[in-house]
């Protein structure tokens, strides 16, 4: 199978960490492929304006053309307008921008298929090219692709995903029964060979001296062997649950003082760091007990995940949660809001606590209550660590996504 990937958000020089589950998922197909190269097409950014936005200044930095990783990644430039018509740039623009990049592509590499992470920002762009080039095209629904109001400008471009992408595989079976809310169909009617639950997953994790690491670490965040580290990650933003996270910390830390918390994923210029700083500097009972550390290369998470004692999810909205995967991979007892794919994969195995939604209160007495309770917190990281090798790990999902698409490109080869 030599496959192009087609996703709006790849790292790159200047967002290192933007996309990189993405990343993460294109070192599992390369392994497995013939051949994978990654199209991403990037913001046009006029002259001056990465002086006056922080933001485009990282988008400069994104080259047109690099080796990353061993994956070839081209990413065609594509003008924007930021806050106005955001959907026709994902969708035609995004096509008319990138089409003869592609071409140039297929020609040398003879594509069999292409495959799409996230149906808005890219889906558009794979079945538009997919029948440019005359090969089958696939897309992945990640988590707001179709999560959105079917009024929508971006409604329209998932919709038109849904109907001319030869197969959608999808993160959890919430974003199946949201894709066919988008078609004004029930669930039942949408053909399962079309549209396949299959989260991507993530890589297993990797063997260290994870004691030592712990150690080392615990020491560096000031945190002592007998202290309960709670460890949360993921970007800064109110959609991410890091206000109520701040709120259920504020409530434990007064009644152990042996409890605290660091929050991995700080990127000021992209998300709510210096509100949720500002909450922090202002609540006299976290100040010493919550830190927010900025984001770090993907390796430095395991890390982080040997030093935790109890790991705290408390996003509002998820496609599938991949730190959340992570954590359990590693064995470390988890909290999370009962969101609908936190539920799927807790999967009343035990391997999971999780609590109502916004249920700050609730939230905090499970902490309290793990805390407390180490043989409990060992059983419940064992059993989230089997739950997770068993459904969730990348190269078992990409080699079932792969099978799939092979399917597909020898019925078009077949003209069925």
């Amino acid at each position: 199978m030599r496959l192009l990937v087609l996703t709006s958000v790849y790292p790159h020089r200047g967002h290192p960490f933007s996309g990189i589950f993405n990343e993460k998922s294109v070192q599992v197909l390369r392994t497995l492929c013939d051949a994978v190269e990654v199209l991403a097409p990037r913001p046009y950014v006029p002259p001056l304006v990465p002086f006056i936005l922080p933001r485009w200044k990282a988008y400069a930095e994104a080259v047109p053309w690099e080796i990353r990783n061993g994956v070839c990644v081209h990413r065609p430039a594509i003008p924007v307008i930021p806050k106005i018509g955001s959907a026709f740039w994902q969708d035609h623009s995004a096509f008319m921008w990138s089409r003869q990049a592609a071409r140039q592509l297929h020609r040398k590499m003879k594509f069999n298929c292409l495959l799409s992470f996230d149906l808005v920002a890219a889906g558009g762009l794979a079945w538009r090219i997919g029948r440019d080039l005359g090969i089958p095209a696939a897309g992945w629904a990640t988590g707001g692709d179709v999560r959105m109001a079917t009024s929508s400008s971006s409604a329209k471009v998932a919709i038109r995903a849904l109907q001319n992408l030869d197969v959608i595989f999808y993160q959890s079976h919430e974003l199946l029964d949201r894709a066919a809310d988008l078609l004004g169909v029930s669930t039942a009617d949408l053909p399962c060979k079309r549209h396949l639950v299959l989260p991507r997953g993530i890589q297993e994790p990797p063997l260290f001296p994870s004691h030592a690491i712990r150690e080392r670490l615990r020491g560096t965040l000031g945190i002592r062997s007998d202290d309960i580290l709670v460890l949360s990650i993921g970007r800064v933003t109110r959609e991410k649950g890091i206000f109520e996270l701040c709120d259920a910390i504020s409530l434990v830390v007064r009644q152990d003082p042996r409890i605290h918390c660091v929050h991995v994923g700080s990127l000021p210029a992209f998300d709510e760091t210096a509100a949720v700083e500002n909450s922090l500097a202002k609540n006299a009972h976290l100040q010493g007990k919550m830190k927010l550390l900025p984001n770090c290369e993907p390796d430095k998470i395991w890390e982080y995940l040997c030093a935790a004692d109890i790991f705290a999810f408390t996003s509002h909205h998820e496609g599938m949660p991949n730190s959340l995967l992570e954590a359990m991979a590693m064995g470390v007892p988890s909290i999370a809001f009962a969101i609908p794919p936190v539920t799927e994969l807790e999967g009343n195995g035990g391997g999971l606590l999780t609590v109502p939604p916004f249920d700050v209160g609730k939230f905090a007495e499970q902490i309290l209550h793990l805390a407390t309770n180490t043989n409990e917190r060992r059983q419940i990281g064992s059993k989230g660590k089997a739950r997770v090798f068993d459904r969730f790990l990348t190269r078992r999902n990409m080699t079932v996504a792969l099978e799939n698409l092979s399917n597909v490109a020898k019925g078009w080869s077949c003209g069925i």
